[in-house]
């Protein structure tokens, strides 16, 4: 599930490359300010780590709920992390390619036949890069609030479990899509294609070859059979749109309908760790990385790669490029992203997700857009 980065933050056309290394210090002065600015507009209590080289500066702010008596968070509290697991998902498959086990130019059914119903049946690599032209299960689970705002798919269905099979049956049965389309569904069946050749279920995959070699040790993958969030955590909570109940506890939000894209908990630590670990060698060689960070066009704001976003930051010396994920668990909203020499680094989350105009949304957005690029711009 996912939620793109706003369009004045994002732009197309320029080379994916290392930032010329340039020699600075953080700024918590300006970082502290453009936070206690994105607190102001709206209900959401927030946490961010920034690094820079060996400079860290992490923050928290707001309660973890909206009880009275509800604790502050702190910098270390876990949140559902949403679509930036894609990212780990991708580094999985990209790690099963260099091992023969897959081809990420093979069709899907060479692995899984019958489960994409298409005579034209797309790649593992399409897949990976949201171009293999497979619907979303999304807007069949919450039909309602896509189409209106209102809550009633939402109560109905967050507690329900489904299996990835009963989820990619979900998505396929609308018409296939053209060019690029982000699809929840193409990375459940990527998620069932790791299970497949591995004999092994993906949150153990996800263990053995992702977190344990990053030393993510306050991350997991989500029990697609439970629900809630180990640890100390901000609550996660969803606008509903009714004035007497302005918001909604997500918590017990079935992680089946998260799974391979969107189901690890984790720390915005982790985040900068896993980023990090991608880039340095410790999870990919160099030529799954290029592999990766080959990204392409999408007609949209944005590119994307094998699980990752290319953005575009308007630094004051120029545009500079980065890269990373975000992500919507319908309560936790993510935003990760880094230089590709994983110097420059930023992770933060929020935990209250307005879809209903009670906030400037706008103004929401370009806050934290202005975090960002103070966090990642060398000149801010």
């Amino acid at each position: 599930m996912t939620t793109m980065i706003s369009a004045a933050a994002l732009a197309l056309g320029l080379a994916f490359a290392p930032a010329v290394p340039v020699e600075r210090e953080l700024d918590p002065e300006a970082l502290g300010a453009a936070l206690d600015e994105f607190m102001r507009l709206g209900d959401q209590s927030a946490v961010v780590e920034v690094r820079d080289g060996d400079e860290v500066w992490a923050e928290a702010e707001g309660p973890r709920s909206f009880k009275p008596w509800a604790d502050d968070v702190e910098a270390g509290d876990r949140i559902r992390i949403g679509s930036v697991t894609k990212s780990m998902t991708a580094a999985v498959l990209l790690q099963l390619d260099g091992e023969g086990a897959i081809d990420l130019d093979d069709p899907l059914d060479a692995y899984l036949p019958g489960l994409l119903p298409y005579g034209d049946q797309p790649t593992v690599r399409e897949l990976m890069q949201h171009q293999g032209r497979v619907p979303d299960f999304l807007p069949h689970l919450y039909a309602s609030v896509f189409e209106n705002g209102d809550m009633t798919d939402f109560y109905a269905n967050y507690r329900t479990y489904y299996s990835p099979e009963e989820l990619v049956a979900i998505g396929v049965q609308d018409p296939r899509p053209t060019g690029f389309s982000y699809s929840n569904t193409g990375y459940t069946a990527l998620g069932m294609l790791v299970e497949e050749v591995t004999g092994n279920p993906l949150g153990e995959e996800l263990a053995a070859r992702v977190f344990a070699p990053a030393g993510l040790a306050d991350t997991y993958f989500a029990d697609p059979h439970g629900s809630g969030i180990r640890g100390p955590h901000p609550v996660p909570y969803l606008s509903t749109g009714d004035p007497a109940h302005s918001y909604v506890d997500t918590s017990k939000l079935s992680s089946s309908q998260l799974w391979a894209g969107g189901g690890v908990v984790s720390t915005i630590g982790d985040l900068n760790d896993f980023y990090d670990a991608l880039v340095d060698g410790t999870l990919l060689t160099p030529a799954q990385l290029a592999e990766a960070t080959d990204f392409q066009e999408t007609g949209k704001s944005f590119d994307y790669g094998l699980g990752l976003f290319r953005i575009t930051l308007e630094c004051d010396g120029g545009p500079e490029v980065f890269f990373g994920h975000d992500g919507d668990s319908l309560g936790h909203e993510t935003q990760s992203f880094h230089s590709l020499d994983g110097d420059r680094q930023i992770s933060m989350a929020w935990n209250a997700i307005d879809r209903h105009g009670y906030h400037d949304g706008d103004a929401l957005e370009a806050a934290a857009d202005e975090l960002i690029r103070i966090a990642l711009c060398p000149d801010a």
